[in-house]
């Protein structure tokens, strides 16, 4: 729309894979250049004014962004710990394969937290940048010292080395209470990920309508799609008048039309 600052949903690998186009549509669209993906927009929060905020909290949306990041990756990384569980009891016979297959869940995994870790960026305030960068580097040094363990070993060793994955996620776990205590986001677990990344979303969430709202700016702001579901059914509540929220489902529906013209 024309006018507004359109809040946009996306999948964030599927809008990655043709941004260019995006922004030739955008543009033929609302007719202006202005096109912001998700950690780019600017922070009308960031800088210590969450006083403007009734009922926020101590971080802004940089700490959120961080934490809500960090908490995904440590969910994929618990994952692939209880697959390794299962993966370390293969039979000799079948361990050949079965290591291979997890090799690349392991490299998946390494993959997401560096995706993750790259559309964020540090925040203004130490603990939590201390305590995110610790999760990350728990996750590679695990699965770095996976890869050296594999490399040469027979598959008796190889099955050790899943095993000794398997037993890492346990450090990986005791690293969500640092992170949820930096945000201040009090968990029914203390070591729930899950549970901290469903806050952190909700949480970014609202920063991002607020943001969007306050900002004053004209143009497109692509965000996972969840953060617009949260706006659209209630779970986030913030008030709409100079935003216009779009969900992914509508923005391919008008994207695929444009390119049919």
């Amino acid at each position: 729309m024309a006018g507004k600052l359109n809040l946009v949903g996306e999948f964030h690998s599927e809008s990655d894979a043709r941004r260019d186009e995006e922004k030739r549509f955008c543009l033929a669209k609302v007719h202006r250049p202005d096109y912001w993906v998700e950690h780019q927009f600017p922070d009308v929060y960031e800088g210590g004014q969450l006083a403007n905020l009734p009922g926020a909290g101590e971080a802004d949306l940089m700490e959120y962004r961080g934490a809500h990041g960090v908490a995904m990756a440590i969910e994929k990384f618990e994952k692939l710990g209880n697959d390794a569980v299962n993966v370390s009891a293969t039979p000799i016979s079948s361990a050949a394969g079965a290591v291979s297959a997890f090799t690349g869940q392991v490299k998946e995994v390494v993959t997401f937290a560096a995706n993750v870790k790259k559309r964020s960026r540090l925040s203004m305030t130490s603990e939590v940048n201390a305590a995110v960068q610790a999760v990350y580097t728990e996750v590679a040094n695990a699965c770095r010292a996976y890869t050296d363990a594999i490399r040469d070993a027979s598959l008796d060793g190889q099955l050790v080395a899943v095993r000794t994955l398997a037993n890492s996620r346990i450090a990986v776990r005791d690293r969500v209470a640092a992170v949820s205590g930096a945000v201040g986001a009090n968990l029914t677990d203390g070591r729930d990920a899950a549970e901290l990344a469903k806050c952190m979303r909700k949480r970014r969430s609202t920063f991002m309508g607020v943001g969007a709202e306050k900002s004053g700016l004209i143009g497109v702001w692509k965000v996972g799609n969840g953060h617009i579901t949260d706006l659209t059914d209630g779970t986030a509540k913030v008030a709409f008048q100079r935003v216009n929220i779009v969900t992914r489902d509508e923005f391919n529906a008008e994207l695929d039309a444009w390119r049919s013209q």
